[in-house]
């Protein structure tokens, strides 16, 4: 029972501090029109994508 009520305080926690994230980053770019989203989407995944397959390969080395 206190493992299950830890859990969810734990996951309330967490899902508050996303709501809380998501928030932010709603209002920072909720002057942004879709290009400049669909630009910033791009190089997000882009940068991230490259670091992943960066990370792999200097793992296998």
């Amino acid at each position: 029972m206190k493992t299950e009520k830890l859990a969810r305080k734990i996951a309330g926690a967490i899902v508050g501090r996303q709501t809380r994230m998501a928030n932010y980053l709603n209002r920072k770019t909720q002057h942004w029109n879709k290009a400049s989203k669909l630009m910033a989407l791009i190089t997000f995944i882009t940068l991230f994508g490259c670091l992943s397959a960066w990370l792999i390969i200097k793992s296998f080395i």
